[in-house]
This record gives C-alpha cells, structure tokens and sequence, in this order.
C-alpha cells in the first residue's frame, strides 16, 4: 500500500466534531476530493496534515477511510514572517513517523511546500495561487509579498508540481523552469451541479439602455448602501465573489458600475477586503455583503445575472468554475485560467484588464434580456460540468501519485 502525507489548509468545519467551527476562507474543493479519495483507501494509505487554530494540542481523527493530524496553529502573521519555522518543525516530526512514499503539499501560501521541500522524502506541490505572478501585476500587502519570497525558494528547489490551468503553466515555465509540471484542475463542490438558475421575469422598461450617455452615478451615503427588497427584485443582478483587492480589479467593476449605463443594474459584492482601496464612493447600486458560507454564495449565483471578475491575475479562480457549472455567463479578463471556461461572445465575454468600457459593454450585452443571459450561461455548460467534477480531479491527481 503507497502512503501519501497531503499538507493542506484543509477545511476543519468539514470534518466530523468539528462543524461548528467558523468556515473561513478556505479550499472548497478539498473536502469533495478528499470524498472521492475514499474510494481507494485499499490502495492508498492517505494522511491529512492541517495546520490549525481549532486545536490546542496534536489531534487524529479518522474519517472517510483517512486519517487527518491536525497540528496547533498560533498567529498566521508570526508563521508567515518567519518563514513558518515552528509549523515546519511540528510537520517534519510527523513526517519522521509517519515515513510516507509520498509528500503532497497544496498551495505556497503557507508553510506546507515549505515543509514538503524540507523532507527527505519524495514531494508535489499543488500551485493554489501564483505569489509572485499577483506581485508583478497589483500591488500587495506587505504579508503578501514576504508569501512571495517563501514561494521562491519554494519553486527553486521543487521538481514535481501541478498547476490548474494552461495559464498557470506558462507563468511556472518561467517560475521554476527546471520542474515537471502537470496540469491538475480542481474540481467544484458537487453541490453546484444541483443549482438551477432562477431569473425572475424584469420588465422591458426596467432594463438599461446601452445608449445612456456615459457619466458617473450618485455615489451612496454608506459604502455598505443596501437595495430594499422591493427595489433589488426588479433589477438585473450581477455579481461579484472574491476578495476585494486590486489584484481582483475591484476599481475597474466600481468605476464600470459608476456609470449612468449600468445604473439601473445591481452589484453585489461577496468577499473580504478593505474598501478603502477603493478611491470613490460606492454608487447606490452597489452593496457589499462580505464573505458568506458556501450555500449563500451559491444562492446568489443562482439568481444572477452574470458573474463579474475583472482580475489582474488568477490561476484558475474557484467562482468562474463554480458559476459555469451553474450555468452563469462570465465577464472576464484574459489574465488567468478561467478563459479555459469562457468562449467570447458565446458564454461570456473577455475584455483586457482595466479596460472599464469593455467591461460595460460585456454587462450590457450579458442583461438585453432574460433569454439571453439563460442563452449564454448554458452555452458550453456541460463541457464545465465534465472537467471540474472531484471525481475528475482524483482520477488526475492518483495518475501523478502512481507515476
């Protein structure tokens, strides 16, 4: 039986007398494959290690034919300046005991590729975001840019990676051109493929004219403006999932929402961030929720209109899967992985980066009618759902494992 230690940032909630912790912001689609791997617990012996704050002390649980270590946690700030030392040595005295065939580590934004390149054993790194690629293209936070440092020396000295998208892949050739990379696409929750879209019916005359003369809007007296329900249900909803940073664009989608055009389309904004990057008042038409559990977000995905993400860079982001599965046209920029997923003109529309016309146009075209955006959203729908099921993505991934 092949041992393989998986350090990820897995999702504690997910795991059984742990429900009740807060969800976070974490990798959605690990508790789907983590269920698909189940599957192959008699071939594989598979070992969860997850970094922590829900533990004051080294705790196994036993699930799903897997065991998952969960090790304490202290402040992620300390861990990051420091290169994750203290979290590297709990790992590697696991590691010791453990003596796996195999190390598997997701992501470079904390310290688990670290710990994998520390081992004596063999290891694969799963890119989850590409630091130093989002440093180049917008301005980040300072703990950010030190994550970017550790990924360097991370890449330097790793030989077996994958990454999600064609995308990702020409942006490792240059990152670490000396490793073998594989493409590994993660697949969605497999709620998604259960949400059926449900547009109510908008009035010709509440639908905006794209021959509106271009201007700004009133801005909002609060940044966190809210559209009473009788307002909202009357307009075309689009939206936007992601953390609120320049990196997403999020000063291109309010400068597009700020004009006259689109002032009679609403924007709801799903994510955390800091709204003070954002140099303008928000417009009346705009609200901002914050981040929301799984299940909400996909509520609202499923009542939109179309999804709006005019990112800077993006590997392949989890909302533009999720919504083609659902079936939601995507507003888009050619800078990541999800253009794997949105044709022009057909299920969406790609406009270049900052480019705020492109992106008014590509919303007004999305909203001419109800048939339409039911139209584009389905175009090209099943070919999503066959790529991103877990059961896709475990099949890929024990490929790599077995070679």
């Amino acid at each position: 039986m092949i041992r393989i230690a998986i350090l990820a940032d897995f999702p504690v909630h997910r795991l059984r007398s742990y429900e009740e912790c807060a969800p976070g912001h974490h990798a959605t689609w690990l508790p789907p494959l983590a269920k698909e791997l189940e599957a192959h617990a008699s071939e594989f012996d598979f070992h969860w290690i997850i970094c922590t704050k829900e533990v004051a002390k080294p705790t196994k649980i036993h699930t799903w034919g897997q065991t998952f270590h969960l090790l304490p946690r202290r402040k992620l700030s300390l861990e990051i300046l420091t290169a994750f030392l203290r979290e590297r040595r709990q790992i590697s005295n696991l590691l010791s005991s453990l003596k796996p065939d195999l190390v598997h580590a997701w992501g470079t934004e904390q310290g688990y590729a670290l710990a994998a390149n520390d081992s004596p054993f063999p290891s694969l790194i799963s890119m989850q975001g590409l630091l130093q690629t989002y440093c180049a293209a917008a301005r980040m936070p300072i703990l950010t840019r030190v994550q970017a440092l550790n990924e360097r020396r991370v890449l330097r000295h790793a030989s077996h990676l994958t990454v999600e998208s064609p995308w990702g892949r020409d942006q490792l050739s240059t990152l670490a051109p000396h490793a073998n990379i594989d493409l590994l696409e993660y697949g969605v929750d497999p709620a998604c493929f259960d949400i059926q879209r449900n547009l109510p019916p908008i009035p010709p005359s509440s639908l905006p004219s794209p021959n509106t003369q271009s201007s700004i809007s009133s801005p909002s007296p609060s940044p966190f403006q809210r559209f009473s329900d009788s307002a909202s249900q009357h307009l075309p909803l689009a939206l936007f999932v992601g953390s609120i940073s320049l990196l997403k664009g999020i000063d291109t989608l309010i400068a597009a929402f700020s004009d006259l055009r689109l002032r009679d389309i609403e924007l709801v904004i799903i994510g955390a961030g800091n709204l003070l990057i954002i140099k303008h008042p928000l417009p009346s038409n705009v609200r901002v929720l914050g981040h929301l559990p799984q299940a909400d977000v996909r509520d609202w995905m499923s009542k939109a209109w179309c999804l709006v993400h005019p990112t800077r860079a993006d590997t392949s982001p989890n909302c533009v899967k999720e919504a083609r599965v659902i079936g939601l046209p995507v507003i888009t920029t050619p800078n990541g992985g999800q253009t794997q997923y949105v044709e022009h003109g057909k299920s969406g529309f790609i406009h270049a980066s900052g480019d705020v016309e492109g992106l008014i146009q590509g919303v007004l075209s999305v909203i001419a009618s109800r048939e339409t955006s039911l139209q584009m959203g389905a175009t090209g729908q099943a070919n999503c759902r066959a790529a991103l099921t877990p059961s896709a993505t475990a099949g890929h991934l024990l490929n790599i494992y077995q070679r």
